[in-house]
């Protein structure tokens, strides 16, 4: 029973801290966007899913003894009520709509896996929610342990505070990589400030999160220091917002902060720090964030001017605070109908006179810190004025995060773009609307649905984004916890004056509203970091909720103490926790495993050891069955194994080996087009002319907007033609000679088909123009038709290759069309040709058993 005991001793403080830093480190992280960094959150949170399993367990146990004896009782308690204190988390959580919600939306994801176009991408997403899921039971246990076992602490003032560090480090690292004194990998995003999350709309919208924490905290802080010090952490979270340049949140914050006050009871102390910080760091994003400031690099006048708003915000809010204290014990003296001779008055000599007395050393310290910043601003302006003046200039110039502001309008191109991609969305989720295409199904699906050439790996609207990817289903999943924290807010708000934690909680949920309302427009859910804060928050706010209807049916639960009411929920999430924790990690550390192999197999193949490199892939597609890549890698590296074999039968079945991965592959990843025109090639050399035309026509259907693919299809066309014609079928052959052409055609005018909206949408970096490829099949096909002065037209293009021994073989096709056509010049241009690459003196001998001389 000691042993037991010290174990809940050990395990409850751990499992009320753990799922602070789980959240509170991942943006550090690149934001948990990728696979690596993501599988580590996967085990720790597995790791401390496991621990609170022992504690439930042993809480079961407990429950078990109290129906048994009345109740586990601790010294001084009064039995049945201590019991169900201990239980009364567990209860709560299993009648939270949060919980259910995210429950079946991860039931869905992982639902959806069965059918997902892209098995990988579903497999791991469905991970990831199954993180989500966890640790929003953690949070909510956490929040239940913090309250029994430390209640004179609340555990909202303390994630409010670790949230306010994580998003200062991350707004400060931000903007000391703008200004070129830090150096993050990707945290500079065109002359934007992106930091940690290498995207800087996900940046600001994980700080408009923390900023109204940090609000909430300076202006609940009645500790001038303390007060001081959140405040300079609000002007540099805003400032990094400012550099950030994020329209939408810059058009979306002011909503927030009207929601935000609405529910505080300190309006007025909100307005005037909000007004405080946000004056500063406007007059000074000029001089500290803008991309002028980049341009010098370290720009140190920059940072001085960092520091400077800081300790100056930071200052004006510590005396503000000073003053709030002073005029509010005033305020109490007077009420209580005392003497203005304060010193006469025992009660308040004993209270005010210490306070006071520390507020002068407050003062002290804070014309010392007055000091200091003015010091730090005569600094840069000394800096400024003796830097050259193209350098002032930099400085001094036009705001730009202004203009960039005023240049918001309904015909802005990225707002054009995201509705064309809403559009496309609306589309898969017609043809697949019940249970979607699987996690990943839109990065993976989109290329065939998309209505002009654009990149993009995410629909840029989270809500359409998890409708695409679980269906209907799984939308209105995702959607009722929002309507649950939208009722649980209009309660919040009639209640602010009554409840002491209502402004506590109205900010949780306004936070939480805020990271929902922006990833309408944008994708910072597909960031596990701001995922998990959502879910955080949530989880939050679903433990006040619980807290509350508690108190309306005290009753209810009084009856169900001492029944299975208490045991069942407790046995069920004990259930839940076992599997969920040890399928995590069992399935992350397979998938980390596959990986480690194939990079074993990536470095056997750079030295040489293609043996120990087919052993390392082989062994990762054993590992990782859900993945594409493993079958695909295998079939490329039997593929190249049969030209150094020289036994036909083992040519044989190699050749046949590769085939059924490569169908396997495609089977795989079906929306994959690179994937099909391998397959289509394997076909071919095969000699199953037929199915590779299939193949790769359907390759051109999942992606047709892009220029390679029209290569590849053209190409396959001409290399069946040339095998129908050396089997004597001229007439099919001929059929696949004018497809070329006219597949040609298609490519080069797709873009003209378009209405003048998406023409203005066009993507100029990956246009659709005759490249020298293309028009390389093109002319090889008009001279096997005969036309031989538009073979001329194409090889001529096709000459313009970069690459020597397309750029031969083009030569040696125009020479042949030359000759054909009369011009003697064609002859030696096959010679020079065939001497410039053994490919085109290949290429020579297949043309001599073609064309008739």
């Amino acid at each position: 029973m000691n042993v037991k005991n010290c174990m809940v001793k050990i395990i409850k403080p751990v499992l009320s801290v753990f799922p602070l830093g789980l959240v509170g480190l991942a943006p550090f992280f690149r934001g948990l966007i990728f696979e690596r960094e993501m599988s580590i959150h996967h085990y720790l949170v597995a790791m401390v899913s496991l621990l609170a399993l022992i504690l439930l367990i042993f809480e079961s146990f407990n429950a078990g003894a109290g129906a048994a004896h009345g109740s586990c009782q601790k010294p001084g308690s009064n039995g049945g009520k201590a019991n169900e204190g201990q239980h009364l988390p567990v209860r709560q959580l299993a009648a939270s709509p949060y919980f259910w919600s995210l429950a079946a939306l991860t039931a869905l994801y992982g639902l959806s896996f069965f059918q997902a176009i892209n098995l990988r991408e579903g497999f791991f997403t469905w991970l990831r929610h199954l993180d989500y899921l966890l640790s929003f039971v953690l949070v909510f246990l956490a929040a239940g342990i913090w309250e029994k076992d430390r209640p004179q602490v609340s555990f909202v003032r303390w994630s409010f505070t670790i949230f306010a560090i994580t998003g200062t480090a991350v707004a400060a690292g931000g903007i000391l990589t703008g200004q070129g004194i830090m150096l993050i990998d990707g945290g500079l995003i065109f002359n934007r400030l992106a930091s940690t999350f290498l995207y800087p709309n996900s940046m600001a919208a994980y700080l408009m999160a923390t900023l109204l924490m940090v609000i909430h905290l300076a202006v609940q802080n009645a500790r001038p220091l303390t007060a001081g010090a959140f405040a300079g952490m609000g002007f540099i979270t805003f400032l990094a917002i400012l550099g950030s340049q994020s329209r939408g949140v810059w058009v979306m914050l002011p909503l927030i902060l009207a929601i935000f006050i609405l529910g505080q009871t300190a309006r007025k102390k909100v307005v005037l720090f909000t007004t405080v910080i946000f004056s500063l760091a406007i007059i000074l994003g000029n001089l500290t964030v803008t991309p002028q400031v980049q341009q010098i690099q370290p720009n140190w006048v920059a940072f001085l001017y960092t520091l400077a708003g800081c300790l100056t915000t930071g200052i004006v809010w510590g005396g503000c605070a000073i003053w709030f204290q002073k005029t509010s014990q005033l305020k109490g003296a007077s009420n209580a109908g005392k003497k203005p001779l304060l010193q006469k008055i025992p009660a308040i000599n004993g209270v005010v006179k210490p306070t006071l007395l520390k507020a002068g050393g407050c003062r002290r310290g804070l014309v010392t810190v007055m000091i200091c910043a003015s010091l730090i601003l005569f600094a840069g302006a000394a800096l400024i004025y003796s830097h050259p003046g193209s350098a002032r200039e930099a400085v001094i110039s036009g705001n730009p995060l202004l203009n960039r502001l005023m240049h918001i309008n309904a015909a802005d191109s990225n707002l054009q773009a995201r509705m064309v991609y809403y559009a496309d969305a609306l589309k898969m989720v017609k043809d697949r609307p019940l249970l979607g295409w699987g996690g990943g199904g839109w990065n993976s699906g989109y290329p065939a649905y998309q209505s002009y050439n654009y990149i993009s790996t995410t629909v840029h609207n989270h809500f359409l984004q998890v409708w695409v990817e679980t269906g209907t289903l799984g939308l209105i999943m995702f959607i009722v916890p929002f309507l649950a924290l939208s009722r649980g807010l209009l309660y919040l708000y009639r209640a602010r004056t009554t409840r002491a934690p209502a402004p506590e909680t109205w900010t949780v949920g306004t936070a939480a509203l805020a990271i929902g309302m922006h990833s309408v427009i944008d994708f910072d859910l597909s960031f596990s970091s701001i995922a998990l804060l959502l879910w955080f928050l949530l989880a939050l706010f679903a433990y006040w909720e619980a807290q509350r209807q508690q108190l309306t049916q005290t009753s209810r639960y009084n009856r169900s103490t001492n029944g299975s009411g208490t045991i069942r929920p407790a046995v069920l999430l004990i259930l839940f926790l076992s599997l969920a924790s040890m399928h995590l990690a069992a399935a992350t550390i397979t998938l980390r495993a596959a990986a480690a192999k194939a990079q074993a197999c990536t470095s056997a193949a750079q030295k040489g050891d293609n043996n120990r490199a087919l052993e390392y892939i082989q062994t990762a597609g054993y590992l990782d069955r859900w993945s594409a890549q493993y079958p695909m890698a295998q079939a490329r590296f039997l593929m190249a194994g049969i030209e150094y074999t020289q036994d036909l039968q083992a040519k044989e079945a190699l050749a046949n080996e590769s085939l059924n991965l490569a169908s396997r592959a495609v089977e795989l990843d079906r929306y994959n087009s690179d994937n099909r025109f391998f397959y289509a090639r394997l076909l071919l050399a095969n000699g199953q002319l037929e199915k590779a035309l299939t193949e790769a026509e359907r390759a051109r259907e999942l992606k047709p907007w892009f220029i390679k693919t029209y290569e590849e299809l053209n190409s396959i066309y001409i290399n069946v033609a040339v095998q129908q014609l050396l089997r004597g079928q001229p007439e099919a052959a001929g059929d696949n000679l004018r497809r070329v052409l006219v597949v040609t055609r298609e490519a080069v005018t797709q873009k003209d088909r378009l209405p003048p909206r998406l023409k203005s949408l066009w993507d100029r970096n990956s246009d659709l123009t005759l490249t020298p490829a293309l028009a390389l099949t093109a002319g090889q096909s008009a001279v096997l038709l005969g036309d031989y002065t538009g073979a001329g037209y194409f090889l001529t293009r096709a000459c313009q290759a970069e690459d020597p021994n397309a750029k031969a073989v083009a030569q040696l096709w125009l020479g042949v069309a030359l000759q054909k056509s009369g011009d003697l010049t064609g002859a030696e241009l096959q010679k020079s040709a065939c001497r410039a690459s053994p490919e085109a003196e290949r290429e020579y001998t297949m043309i001599n058993q073609l064309v008739e001389w």
